[in-house]
This record gives C-alpha cells, structure tokens and sequence, in this order.
C-alpha cells in the first residue's frame, strides 16, 4: 500500500474603502480581509490481483477550489467547486468536520463534474470551515475555505452603508481573452453602482458589457487589448454613504493574429493583404496603435505615412514587425496626429526562363506595391467629474387643497439623476406629484397626510448629495 498527500495553500486578499455618513460627520474607513484556502489531496494505492482486464483510476483533483465566503446575517451563503477523476467520484460536504446531509437550510446539488452547496440563511454562528471532500477507489482529494458571517452594521438613521461582501480582483491576460470583474454589494436599497477605468467613467458598449445576475455586479471586457490594460474600479453608492474597491487590469502578449499561409521557401509572391489595418479613435494622450499583415516573398519593404509624408522612427513613433505583421504604435496621441495614416508594402519579383537548351537565371526587378489607408482620430478627455450640489430646500407650511412647488437647483458632471423622496420611499412621477427632469417636484394638491419630510437626492459617477425640507399642510 503506498500512500501520498500533497496540501496547497492559496491565499486571497479582498480590499475596499467605505465611507459612511451619519449627519453632518463622514466615517471613512479602508477594509482588508484576507482569506486562506486550504486544499489537500490524499491518494492510497492498493495492490491486488485481478483477473481480466481493469482500467486503471484516476485520483479525484479538484479542477476549480472552494473560495472562502463572507456574508452577513440573514443572507444566504454558497460555495462551489468542480473536480475530475475516473471512475467519476463521490462528493461529501462537511462543516467543521460533520457531514453535511442535503436539508432545507443546508441544499446540496452535485451533477457531473460541479458540486454546489447553498447555506438558506447564515447567522453568527454558522461561522467556520466548510469543506468538499471528493472520492473514488483511486484516492480522495479534500478541499476547505472559511465561512465569515458578519453582523449586518446600522447607522444612527437606520440606513446601511454600501459594502462589498466580493471585491473586484487583479486580472492578467493575453490579448484577445474575455475579461470579467465581479462585485458583490449589500446595504440599504437603492444603491447605484458605477464603474471606472483611471478615474473615467466605463460606458457599455459593443465591447464593454455591464451585467446584474445573482445579486453579482459584473464588468465584462470582450476580446482585450493591450489598451484595456489600467486600474479599474467599482463604485457604490446609496443614502448612508459610499464603498470602493479596485482592481488593476494587465493585457499584455502578442495581438491574436489571423492565420495564413506563407510563401513556400523560393517561391517569389508580391504583397499580398491578409489583414487590413484600421481606423483608430483614442483619448487624448493615450496610445494608438496601427497593425496589418502581409504576406510577400521576398520579405517586403515596409513604410508608413501619415498625409502622403513619410514617417520616420521616433520615441514618439515606434515601428516594428512580428513575423508578417508590421504594426506603427504612436506613444502618445494628440490632436495634431489626427489624420489618414497609410502603409505601403513593396518588393521586387522573379522571373524564370529557357533559351537554347540552357537554363538562364535572369533577375527582372518588378517593383510591386501594395497601400492600406486608416483614420485617426483622437478625442480630447471628458471634463472631470464632478460630484453633485444642491441649493437647500426650505420648509414650508401650506393650506389643504392648494397646490405647492419644491424646487432647487442641482450641479454636477455627468448629468446628475434627481430623485425625490417622502419619508424616505420614493416618489414615483403621477398624476398628483409631477416630477421633472430639473430639479422640481410639483404636487397638485395638497392634503394632510402630504405632511412630512421631502428630500431630493442627485446622484453620478462622482457622489452624491441630498437636501431636505419639512412640508405641512393644515
């Protein structure tokens, strides 16, 4: 019997600032929880006699690990992992050593090679370590992390700030690769999540997708570049305050190329495009980077232009080619590199003839030339966000029956969104309170029980800011 047991130990680091507000006070507080996870595989090799022919096993591993788990009261907790091994192994879940059965409040659900379990609702002390112990006759594999429940925090009015109970995490990837940032927050609804890159506001588009599934934020990056490469962040935002948590983001690697087949050795072939270059629109600033590929035998000549005049290799303009890719990177663009940008690619042909009998070499230069064109353009930066300001609202005392306007006047960039509130539910546009796009609410007619105390909230990528006054009717 030989047995063997090999322990790995990986270990997470999850960071967030938080920022609460509690009257006229902030509390700022920067949050670090670092988890270990712990996995063990163990494997006992038997020998026997068996007669016929047995496949040999392969020890259960694990191919995706338990991660460590933090929530807070009342919620729900759920850990996951994947595995391999033939025969297909077993799958056992314990908590701190005791053997977890399937239940209501304790569900697990194993089919192929995933095994999920889902605690119903957590409390302070279910706090510990869960572990998946996966089996076959060829060995078993053990893997564990920490469940921390915490206590859910109030603040003095009753409003939970923000807090990512999942941070964002450090991504490194080649280009090409899809990209995915996951977040998730809890505190007092309504809370507005946004995300930046370098301090500037991420929008979606055929690229950058912005998803809400599970109660998970997430940021997904199709087909990175070297560009996408910065620090990101996720922003969330409500009533009692504010929590961040950033990540950065690193592409780096050759471009994906488009395959193609090369010239046999000797064959003489004149440019030929596989792949054009194309048009760029970059922020003032930032890199841009042109690229094509071109197959020709012998290997081409290659120059750039931008305008019809040449360009000449600079710090400012990098020229390079990774086998028959030819790629122009400009380090920096500004707007007086806007223009059309051109590659021309040439070489020289051969021609093979007979005469008399005799096999002659003759060499005829043929110049061949091909000329790809692409646009710049560049963009100069958005104006720097800036966090919402409201004029104050006063309180007022009105007559039943009369109509009333609360109105002030908000600032900010982007575009702030304004939504008004009575006693802390929101106000929904209707026929008897009129919202508009500025900040103004209307209230047709008033009545009694209208009294209480209205508040406007402005809210972007850059904060967020309220204003309240106290409205009776008599």
């Amino acid at each position: 019997m030989i047995l063997c047991s090999c322990i790995q130990i990986h270990t997470a680091v999850q960071k967030q600032t938080q920022k609460e507000i509690q009257g006229d006070m902030e509390i700022h507080r920067k949050i670090t929880a670092t988890e270990r996870t712990e996995v063990e595989h163990k494997a006992k090799t038997t020998e026997r006699m068996v007669e016929g022919n047995v496949a040999p096993a392969k020890p259960p591993f694990f191919t995706k690990k338990i991660q460590p788990c933090r929530a807070f009261e009342n919620e729900s907790a759920r850990f996951e992992v994947e595995f391999e091994g033939d025969p297909r192994p077993t799958v056992q879940w314990y908590r701190e050593d005791f053997p977890i059965q399937s239940s209501a409040d304790f569900q697990v659900h194993t089919f192929g090679d995933k095994s999920i379990l889902v605690v119903r609702e957590v409390f302070m002390e279910d706090s510990g370590i869960f572990a998946a112990v996966a089996e076959n006759r060829g060995g078993r594999a053990k893997c564990s992390a920490n469940l921390v429940v915490e206590e859910r925090p109030q603040s003095r009015a009753g409003k939970i700030p923000p807090s990512f109970t999942k941070t964002i995490q450090d991504v490194r990837e080649k280009p090409g690769s899809l990209v995915r940032l996951d977040a998730k927050v809890s505190g007092t609804q309504p809370i507005d999540i946004f995300w930046l890159k370098d301090g500037q506001k991420v929008l979606q588009d055929e690229r950058f997708k912005m998803l809400f599934e599970d109660n998970t934020y997430t940021l997904m990056l199709l087909e990175a570049t070297v560009e996408d490469s910065g620090s990101y962040e996720c922003v969330a935002l409500n009533k009692a305050g504010e929590a961040r948590c950033s990540a950065e983001v690193k592409i780096s690697g050759p471009q994906p190329k488009t395959s193609a087949p090369t010239p046999a050795e000797g064959v003489v072939q004149a440019p030929q495009i596989i792949e054009k270059i194309k048009g760029q629109i970059v922020q003032e600033g930032q890199p841009a980077t042109f690229s094509c590929t071109i197959n020709a035998s012998p290997a081409p000549k290659i120059e750039w232009y931008k305008a019809g005049k040449a360009i000449k290799q600079s710090k400012f303009f990098k020229m390079s080619a990774e086998g028959n890719t030819f790629i122009l990177r400009i380090t920096e663009a500004f707007p007086e590199d806007e223009g059309v940008y051109s590659c021309v690619a040439s070489n020289s042909a051969g021609k093979v003839g007979y005469c008399e009998g005799r096999r002659l070499w003759s060499l005829t230069m043929i110049r061949c030339r091909v000329k790809l064109e692409a646009p710049l353009q560049v963009n100069r930066p958005h104006q720097k966000e800036q966090a919402p300001t409201l004029t104050p609202l006063r309180s007022v005392t009105c007559i039943e029956g009369t109509g009333l306007r609360l109105e002030t006047s908000v600032t900010g960039h982007p575009a702030p969104k304004v939504q008004w509130y009575r006693e802390g539910a929101l106000i929904p546009h209707s026929r008897d309170f009129e919202v508009r796009i500025v900040a103004v609410l209307d209230i047709k007619v008033t009545y009694p029980e209208d009294s209480g105390t209205f508040t406007c909230r402005a809210t972007n990528a850059a904060g967020q800011a309220e204003t309240s006054a106290v409205i009776t009717v008599q």
